[in-house]
């Protein structure tokens, strides 16, 4: 055996055995975060796949046979790495929040003496404010939707649903016929008034939604709960369950496709998925964004316009109209308040420009 050759069927055993080990703790440290932290699947999918991207980037190009001779400047020649391979900013960010996570893992489990990515600074991205529709120009946008056929009405009401519940993407495609919308209720003991032939009278709720549908108090007992809001059972992010109010509107709408279309793309096949692709099947990310930039570019409005465009909107909207920002956080299901908190910004950003533009000290002289 030549030298050349002896020293590539090293390098190959050593990079094996560097592959196989850090495996095992790849696989320790993707259960911690499933099973501990509750992070969702594709988070964890990406986390996997960052890691073992710098895992090979060591072996590969840094020639590293153990975790515990890695330093700061193999981790920065990763990042330099990244950068020269003209990846997005977000991306990067992304990746080496990976690699200091798993630094991090390692080192509280006694794995590692020393945790090097302690002083990497994750790259800085720059803050964009969301773009935010109007009311007025989400209107438009569903008025060019038709709502003669199951899969024109399908898209009406994932656009309604986006914006009147402020759902993700993912949310959405999760919505179960099985876990179907919580109707509104008004308290038994509710004292409602209502007009007959003598005149005002009242009636409690607990014997007015049991009088003839034609009965005055009924009536009045059906005008009020369709007032109300429901709840829609939602799974976030982590797997969190949260309760989202969902008015009457909209919840006309989410029955409507329920009662009269969603059976008219099902193809009787058994899917608890709410909303379906004109085969039957589970409708997809993918299909969402396409619905929506299909309808966007039918419309007047020229905005970029994704899917969380709406949830952007629906944010902002409760924040200009008074909203506490706690119960905008929990609306979006945001953990952390601080990312709720752009939306106070853009409403801030909403007053200057109205200022801007109205108020004649604002105004430029000609």
């Amino acid at each position: 055996m030549s030298y050349n050759d002896w020293a590539n069927s090293l390098w190959f055993s050593r990079r094996i055995s560097f592959i196989r080990l850090n495996n095992s703790y790849l696989q320790d440290y993707l259960t911690m975060l499933r099973v501990e932290l509750n992070v969702s699947v594709k988070t964890i999918e990406a986390y996997s796949s960052d890691i073992k991207r710098y895992l090979s980037f060591l072996v590969d190009t840094e020639s590293v046979s153990s975790l515990n001779s890695v330093n700061q400047g193999h981790i920065r020649n990763y990042v330099k790495k990244l950068s020269d391979l003209h990846l997005a900013p977000a991306s990067i960010a992304r990746m080496v929040t990976s690699v200091r996570s798993y630094h991090q893992f390692l080192s509280k489990e006694k794995i590692l003496n020393d945790n090097p990515s302690l002083l990497i600074d994750t790259p800085k991205l720059s803050k964009k404010l969301p773009v935010v529709l109007t009311t007025d120009e989400i209107e438009n946008i569903m008025s060019v939707i038709p709502r003669d056929d199951a899969l024109n009405f399908r898209d009406y009401a994932i656009i309604e649903l986006l914006y009147s519940c402020g759902l993700r993407v993912s949310e959405l495609c999760d919505l179960s016929v099985l876990q179907p919308m919580i109707e509104p209720m008004i308290d038994d003991d509710v004292e409602l008034e209502y007009k007959d032939l003598d005149g005002l009278d009242v009636m409690k709720v607990n014997l007015a939604k049991k009088m003839h549908e034609k009965h005055p108090a009924r009536i009045k007992y059906e005008q009020e709960l369709i007032k109300m809001p429901g709840l829609v059972k939602v799974l976030g992010k982590g797997n969190k369950e949260r309760l989202v109010p969902i008015g009457s509107k909209s919840r006309s709408i989410w029955n409507k496709f329920m009662v009269k279309f969603r059976g008219k793309l099902l193809k009787d096949k058994k899917i608890e998925n709410l909303f379906i692709s004109r085969n039957g099947n589970p409708l997809t990310r993918a299909m969402v964004n396409k619905i929506v930039n299909k309808w966007s570019l039918k419309s007047r409005v020229r905005k970029k316009i994704s899917p969380h465009t709406f949830r952007h909107s629906f944010a902002t909207h409760l924040i200009e109209g008074g909203a506490d920002i706690r119960f905008v956080q929990h609306m979006l299901g945001h953990s952390d308040i601080t990312t709720t908190q752009i939306y106070t910004h853009l409403d801030k950003t909403t007053l200057k420009n109205e200022y801007d533009h109205f108020h004649p000290r604002a105004q430029k002289s000609k």
